[in-house]
């Protein structure tokens, strides 16, 4: 029982996820430095709601990584 709970909430995620990304496709590049002469050095275009759902899932995995090491060191 707990295992189809589990895949109900994994296919609400995805489906969350998946409609932030239809709702903004707008391309972004985040710029790394400031223009030098004739360069900026930017990172390659992503849609908006990917990049945004990519910084939320980083952060998640993180949180998740500093908690359990905490606890291993209590």
């Amino acid at each position: 029982m707990k295992l189809i709970l589990y895949f109900i909430l994994l296919v609400l995620l995805l489906g969350a996820s998946a409609y932030l990304v239809f709702l903004n496709q707008q391309p972004v590049s985040i710029l790394l430095t400031p223009q030098l002469g004739e360069y900026a050095y930017t990172t390659y275009q992503v849609p908006l709601g990917l990049l945004v759902l990519l910084f939320f899932f980083s952060g998640l995995v993180l949180g998740y990584l500093l908690h359990s090491i905490l606890n291993l060191l209590r």
